[in-house]
């Protein structure tokens, strides 16, 4: 095996080693295949993900440039550099398992009170970033494509699907025209198989790792015309590159697991906003919904008998 291949298999064992690789040639490289190096630096997500001629475009250099940059680093071309961000993507797989080992170290560090804390303040931190002025206006602009739309498909699967769920449900109090694609008995599958097209929208939520059923379906009612509204996490994130209007949002905390929260919150402000501009008489159709919900029992009424209370052990 000669110098430049063994050198190749190297840098393709971790992604770790090729960033350190790029760092310390970068001073050597070429003008214009800084561009590319930085680009490969700053976004490594978008490197796994995207395209070659994606990347070039963003960065704002010619592809040629990229496989430049692979040639300057002893690889055979563009796709080894790729392939090291592809596979260090994949090997996230166990990534909860290793958070929640953390989280038991942290939690024997700080005691349970300032961990509880801690997410709690993650979570106000992801809301204050929803308050941008690029965010906010992404939201006034989804909430005109959702109203104006004949029909709203909802969809969000796996950990994504509660706020899907609850866009949905909210928004029925007084829109007739939503319906929630549902993976139990493929509810809503026909419909969408036959009966979208451009007048609709989907509103759909999507946080990785992202559900490849719930991206092929999004990519099926693109095709057919429809309008994505997508809560994501990441603008280089499947959903982002199909959708219509997009709003990121953050989802680190201290736990194991991602958190919900402002995914939820945008979904809240989006049906506030729908039914605060909608045409219809909003007041009339709550009224008139929740009318029937009380009539069929659904909630419990001061007139039933006292729920049985919890017991309390004795001393």
């Amino acid at each position: 095996m000669n110098q430049r291949s063994q050198q190749s298999q190297q840098l393709q064992q971790t992604q770790q080693s090729l960033v350190l690789h790029i760092k310390q040639c970068f001073d050597s490289l070429p003008r214009q295949v800084r561009l590319a190096a930085s680009f490969v630096l700053d976004h490594p997500h978008e490197v796994a993900v995207m395209s070659m001629r994606e990347q070039a475009r963003l960065a704002g250099i010619p592809p040629s440039t990229m496989t430049r940059l692979a040639k300057f680093l002893g690889l055979e071309g563009y796709d080894d550099i790729r392939e090291v961000f592809k596979n260090n993507l994949r090997s996230r797989g166990n990534e909860y398992s290793q958070r929640a080992h953390g989280l038991v170290e942290l939690n024997q560090k700080i005691g349970e009170t300032a961990l509880a804390l801690d997410v709690a303040n993650n979570a106000i931190a992801h809301i204050q970033a929803l308050c941008s002025a690029d965010t906010l206006a992404a939201i006034v602009r989804a909430v005109k494509i959702l109203s104006s739309a004949r029909h709203i498909y909802c969809l969000g699967l796996r950990s994504s699907f509660p706020v899907a769920f609850q866009f949905s449900h909210v928004s029925e109090y007084f829109a007739r025209n939503i319906t929630l694609i549902d993976g139990a008995g493929e509810s809503g599958m026909m419909k969408i198989m036959h009966q979208v097209g451009p007048k609709d929208a989907l509103f759909v939520c999507c946080i990785a790792p992202y559900s490849r059923r719930a991206v092929s379906i999004a990519g099926h009612l693109a095709k057919a015309g429809a309008k994505l509204i997508a809560i994501t996490d990441s603008a280089s994130s499947p959903i982002a590159r199909m959708a219509t209007e997009t709003i990121l949002v953050g989802k680190k905390n201290a736990s194991f697991f991602d958190t919900l929260v402002p995914a939820f919150l945008v979904s809240e402000i989006l049906v506030a906003l729908m039914a605060a501009t909608s045409k219809v008489d909003v007041k009339t159709s709550v009224s008139e919904t929740e009318k029937n919900l009380w009539s069929m029992g659904e909630w419990w009424g001061a007139e039933e008998a006292e729920p049985p209370r919890p017991r309390i052990p004795r001393k």
